[in-house]
């Protein structure tokens, strides 16, 4: 994992109640600057503000945008602190302003709900993210059947890391991250059967629903 400050307890895993989750697309042509500009300025930047305990970048290998970086944050405010708005503002770069003029850019930040954590995610490579929306009453349900059967069966199977629960600080949306060894691991087919069983059929009572899958470049 790339780390900030005091990133990690004791299982390995970052001591955050928030995340800071960006999703971009890029045009093609772009591409190698955006990489070395996310890579060699603004991460670095990023991870030198109090509160950015570390993070990761992703490709997308189901599902869009094309690129994913996520931040784990001590907690949400950490964004509205000073020296985060000074990065947003004043200490902005101009290579900064250029690839944010270029890029389009979704990002969203989330509270920490619930983690199940069975390893450090800084192992694994394959990240799955699921994005849905429900009603108040229904997701009260639906998160009941999450943590108490089907994380349980999902845990079982080997190369899934950890599973970490969030909502979105302004909106009704909530995310679900499964951390895996690899991104190969949805192959299993112990995998496919539980998913199946699974988030398959929680589907219909969602009013909004968005499945990812990436791969781990950073």
């Amino acid at each position: 994992m790339l780390t900030g400050k005091e990133s990690e307890d004791r299982s390995g895993a970052p001591r955050a109640e928030g995340l800071l989750y960006v999703e971009v697309d890029c045009p093609p042509e772009l591409e190698a600057e955006f990489h070395a500009w996310y890579n060699l300025e603004h991460v670095p930047e990023r991870l030198k503000i109090p509160g950015f305990l570390g993070g990761h970048r992703y490709a997308t290998l189901e599902g869009g945008p094309r690129w994913l970086a996520a931040y784990w944050l001590e907690s949400p405010a950490v964004l509205e602190s000073p020296e985060y708005r000074q990065w947003m503002g004043p200490l902005m770069t101009p290579w900064t302003k250029r690839m944010i003029s270029t890029t389009r850019v979704r990002r969203s930040v989330f509270r920490s709900i619930r983690s199940h954590t069975m390893g450090d995610v800084g192992r694994g490579t394959g990240l799955l993210a699921i994005r849905y929306t429900s009603a108040p009453p229904e997701s009260r349900r639906l998160h009941g059947w999450h943590d108490d059967v089907f994380w349980p069966e999902l845990s079982r199977i080997p190369d899934v890391v950890r599973a970490d629960r969030y909502e979105d600080v302004e909106t009704s949306e909530h995310l679900v991250l499964y951390h895996l060894a690899n991104p190969w691991v949805i192959q299993d087919g112990q995998f496919a059967r539980t998913w199946t069983a699974g988030w398959e059929r929680q589907r219909e009572a969602l009013e909004s629903w968005k499945r990812n899958l990436y791969v781990r470049i950073l």
